[in-house]
């Protein structure tokens, strides 16, 4: 019984790691590709960002994006959700949804995204794939679109605040957005300034909404 048992699971996990194996090579093998044509295709705007801004959108959503690897469940930099599996998601995945998905999102991101394009152009699509809720139905996308759509004005035109309010809608887009998600957004703009101020830290990788900057 036991034998038969243990048989079953290592079959299992050697069916696992073969369909890991194929979503990697398959991943690889166009990457680079679609990467490509979402800058290409892109509100150029998206890209338009000074350097500190763009320090302060990675100390929210991923500190370690330029020298990790996509994936960062442990130590002072973990997120759940890094910057490049958010490019993951929209690149690999037709309709992402939590769970199981989450270990081919991230063999794909760790083994075939992070390898094969640049840092910066991975920065570049998620500024531009970066999901802001949906305005009457039409979905809102990208740095650009959130600016012009939520703040009534062109990203390049922001305030470091306002800025922060775009960062501060990421996790929870459809909620936070507009005047009903107005409190719960300035909330969190304010658990941001204080996280990026060096007043306190993310509470573990499951921190999504900075109870730690409370």
């Amino acid at each position: 019984m036991i034998r038969r048992v243990a048989a079953a699971l290592g079959a299992l996990l050697l069916a696992c790691l073969l369909y890991l194996s194929w979503t990697v090579a398959e991943a690889r093998a166009h990457v680079v590709a679609d990467v490509d044509r979402v800058i290409a295709t892109a509100d150029q705007a998206n890209f338009a960002i000074p350097p500190r801004r763009v320090a302060m959108l990675l100390a929210v959503q991923d500190p370690g994006f330029w020298s990790g690897s996509g994936v960062a469940l442990t130590g002072p930099d973990a997120r759940m959700t890094t910057v490049a599996q958010s490019v993951g998601k929209k690149l690999f995945f037709r309709h992402f949804q939590p769970g199981l998905r989450k270990f081919p999102l991230m063999a794909t991101t760790r083994f075939a995204l992070v390898p094969k394009v640049s840092k910066p152009d991975i920065l570049k699509a998620f500024l531009a794939l970066a999901y802001f809720g949906s305005d009457a139905g039409r979905p809102v996308t990208g740095f650009a679109d959130g600016a012009r759509t939520w703040l009534g004005k062109p990203l390049a035109t922001l305030t470091d605040r306002e800025w922060i309010e775009l960062v501060a809608m990421l996790p929870a887009p459809d909620r936070l957005k507009g005047d009903r998600g107005r409190s719960e957004r300035l909330e969190r703009v304010r658990r941001i300034e204080r996280l990026l101020a060096g007043h306190c830290r993310q509470q573990g990788v499951r921190d999504v909404t900075l109870e730690g900057c409370a």
